[in-house]
């Protein structure tokens, strides 16, 4: 496929999926494809600040734009214009190796991010147990702790974990097949098997792995039919001794809506609660991601941001990023001053980030694709209803708003807010479209 056609195809959808015309406009629109070669898409950018911005904010949105056009995984790599020429130089050296002796490369369907390993991953009082867990299992998968699975809110460090064991036991053993994946793109890769007839080749490669690592098995709720196909595939890895890694935003017994059996199943190896990390942890994480990335920020200055940002380690490394990147633009050194109104402007006094009825409303328009005047109005067509209906719904779910301030929030009364509410709430059982819908704006508004 032409990479340069398919760039400029996916604009409207690229420009949709990130949600903000400024950060499509500055950091996005200017790039330049640069090649499209064994799944991965390269773009180059001008600025350091746009690669910056474009890998921490949004690179998971445009990767899912490519591969919803393609068909196919896609992995976004970023450089910068500078080195596109060595970049291309290096590609076409590594084609010509691969050409003159073929039986040495085999085609890597693990899917692990490379960065994630246990040397960059930092340790403190909320992630030792499970991070020792990890290197366990990683030095005797199969036979330690089996399943091993993770639990906490996003942005903990439970995707770097899973991704360290399998990156260490792909680096002991090169032979090991591995994959990871994310419970979204396993249901979708299974309703696509069944189209298309190829069911054999999914219960081929999903069960004959050394090691199976699932991130955000909570989106297995209400999937009755995927539900049965991965009990069978769990229970012929474990079977066999295979390790098995699965990550969750909640405790096996508290995934209600799963089936009994996949529970009992999923409880049956260690369970480990991930923790927000302590002030010590949050500061050793910043040491750490200046250090990788070579940014001279005095020690005082990650000392103000680890008490301020209390969440969890997205928040932490974002706000390092939009530091640095302000001071980049700025032409300004780092100094207190800087990051007090850097971190004022993205977080509230208590430093913790909350999901508001404003950020519910903006993921549900851009999901939608709706305006927010035409989500707040009167028109009872499908297109609009629908999309209010969930951003009630959501709001009855994420925060602690009752059907009277949800009312007041939406210019409706309570007796239409409470029918809303209810009818999300039985449609999604049965209605996958909608369910993967909700899903998807309530990963992205905890992940932000």
């Amino acid at each position: 496929m032409d990479c340069n056609k398919i760039w400029e195809e996916i604009q409207d959808a690229v420009k949709t999926a990130v949600g903000s015309d400024v950060g499509y406009t500055v950091h996005i629109k200017r790039a330049e494809v640069v090649s499209f070669s064994d799944s991965v898409f390269t773009i180059a950018v001008p600025s350091p600040i746009n690669r910056n911005m474009i890998e921490f904010r949004f690179k998971d949105k445009i990767e899912n734009v490519l591969e919803a056009h393609t068909g196919q995984k896609i992995i976004l790599k970023v450089i910068l214009e500078e080195e596109k020429d060595e970049f291309l130089q290096s590609l076409r050296a590594a084609k010509s190796e691969t050409a003159a002796a073929p039986s040495k490369y085999q085609k890597d369907e693990s899917n692990l991010n490379p960065k994630y390993t246990f040397e960059n991953f930092v340790i403190g009082s909320s992630n030792e147990y499970a991070a020792s867990a990890a290197i366990s299992t990683s030095e005797n998968p199969g036979h330690i702790y089996n399943p091993l699975f993770l639990f906490g809110n996003s942005g903990l460090g439970k995707t770097h974990l899973m991704c360290a064991i399998g990156n260490k036991i792909k680096q002991e053993n090169p032979d090991a097949k591995i994959i990871y994946i994310q419970t979204e793109a396993f249901t979708n890769e299974f309703v696509e098997c069944i189209k298309n007839y190829k069911m054999d080749y999914f219960r081929k490669k999903y069960r004959t792995v050394d090691v199976l690592l699932v991130d955000d098995v909570q989106f297995l709720e209400n999937r009755e039919g995927f539900q049965e196909e991965f009990f069978h595939t769990f229970n012929e890895l474990s079977g066999k001794n295979k390790q098995i890694v699965l990550t969750s935003d909640k405790k096996p017994s508290d995934l209600i809506t799963l089936e009994e059996r996949l529970r009992t199943r999923f409880s049956q190896g260690l369970q480990i609660d991930v923790a927000v990390p302590n002030y010590e942890t949050r500061l050793a994480i910043l040491r750490k991601k200046a250090e990788v990335n070579k940014y001279n920020i005095d020690y005082n200055i990650l000392e103000y941001i680890a008490d301020r940002i209390k969440s969890n380690v997205r928040e932490l490394e974002g706000a390092l990023l939009k530091l640095v990147s302000l001071a980049q633009l700025k032409h300004k050194d780092i100094d207190l001053a800087l990051t007090q109104y850097t971190i004022e402007s993205i977080l509230p006094k208590d430093g913790i980030v909350k999901i508001t009825p404003d950020k519910i409303m903006e993921k549900v328009c851009t999901v939608y694709n709706v305006t927010k005047d035409e989500l707040l109005g009167k028109s009872r067509i499908r297109q609009l209803v629908v999309p209010r209906q969930v951003a009630m719904y959501l709001c009855a779910k994420l925060t602690d708003m009752n059907s009277i301030t949800i009312g007041r929030a939406f210019h409706k009364d309570r007796t239409t807010v409470m029918h809303g509410i209810d009818k999300i709430e039985n449609d999604r059982i049965t209605d996958e479209d909608l369910k993967t819908n909700i899903d998807y704006i309530i990963k992205d508004l905890q992940s932000v």
